[in-house]
């Protein structure tokens, strides 16, 4: 469903199996040709250790500024069906991942649900966003800043 307006979004990309940056690629690709979402900038990709479960293979992380006409949970929806398209598979949670797509931020919209929490609970935890993060003028505690509506 869509809402009408444009709302400005940070996505984070994340792969560490197979063909990481090919599964990169394929989620910037399935992102650009839809026509509810617009891409406005793509940061670098950056090689990084896994956190919360350290044995497994290292992660290519990105980040992605787009705007998209879809709600939240539409959006939620959209990028978990783009992740099975690109052949993620259940794993332990934390796990190893074909392709990990996660919304950062939404405007200025802060929620909690069992499904969604906007802006993203670890934001502030994960170094490698910061890092990403600055490529767009942006800090993690901007987007926190920024997130004062709480309803949409």
């Amino acid at each position: 469903m869509s809402s009408g307006s444009w709302n400005r979004v940070y996505l984070s990309l994340g792969s560490n199996l197979g063909d990481r940056k090919a599964h990169l690629l394929h989620a910037e690709y399935l992102l650009e040709h839809n026509p509810e979402i617009r891409i406005l900038q793509k940061g670098r990709i950056l090689e990084n250790p896994p956190m919360l479960v350290e044995d497994q293979p290292d992660f290519l992380n990105q980040i992605i500024e787009l705007e998209t006409r879809l709600l939240p949970y539409d959006l939620l929806d959209t990028l978990k069906e783009y992740e099975i398209e690109i052949g993620r598979q259940k794993r332990i949670r934390y796990g190893p991942r074909e392709i990990d797509l996660d919304i950062l931020s939404y405007g200025d919209l802060r929620m909690e649900s069992q499904t969604l929490t906007i802006p993203h609970p670890a934001l502030r935890d994960r170094p490698y966003l910061k890092i990403l993060l600055a490529d767009f003028n942006i800090t993690p505690e901007d987007l926190l800043q920024q997130a004062t509506r709480s309803e949409f």
